[in-house]
């Protein structure tokens, strides 16, 4: 089924219409990954919380810089593109390699959840999808429920740092969690 589908609507990048890829190599390494840290407040390198950051996150990777047309034209269309979840999976690994933070053995990933009005419209669970494939990658557990977070460290997964996040951060803290931290494609 897969096979006629992809002949009969065959698929090409969403910026040069290049065929094959729904973003192609060429477009993705346009995309500004950002290789560094910063706190939560954003005034500080190097630091995932600094002494001015208001937050229950412990602190916050943002995968891409500010203000990209690109990221924003891919999160755009993912509500209509579910594949679209590769590629921003890929945004999030690579800016934990540029990083170099792989060590989340002792993570569960945490995807906030769309509501019934989102999942209606799109089908899917546009961050459970990224979160799946995520899991998959950094080997750590999925966990859709903050019930099972006890004695867990977690990385909460959105689209965009949001007051959603902040909101299960301090109920995942009063809940017994010992560090939450955010992980977003772009800040805002």
């Amino acid at each position: 089924m897969q096979d006629l589908l992809n002949i009969l609507f065959p698929k090409s990048c969403i910026f040069c219409q290049k065929k094959g890829f729904y973003v192609c190599e060429d477009c993705f390494s346009l995309i500004d990954i950002n290789p560094f840290q910063f706190c939560i407040c954003g005034k500080i390198k190097g630091k995932l919380k600094c002494r001015d950051c208001f937050s229950f996150l412990d602190g916050l990777f943002v995968c891409s810089r500010q203000n990209q047309i690109i990221v924003d034209k891919i999160i755009n269309n993912y509500s209509k593109i579910k594949e679209l979840s590769l590629v921003l999976s890929l945004i999030i690994i690579t800016h934990l390699f540029l990083l170099k933070e792989n060590e989340f053995s002792n993570f569960a990933i945490y995807p906030l959840l769309s509501n019934k009005k989102e999942l209606k419209r799109t089908g899917f669970d546009k961050t459970k999808e990224i979160g799946k494939i995520l899991s998959q990658k950094l080997k750590i557990p999925l966990i859709e429920e903050v019930k099972n977070t006890k004695r867990m460290n977690v990385l909460i997964l959105d689209i965009s740092y949001n007051e959603k996040m902040e909101n299960i951060s301090k109920q995942l803290k009063e809940n017994g969690v010992n560090k939450v931290l955010g992980l977003v494609i772009k800040k805002h």
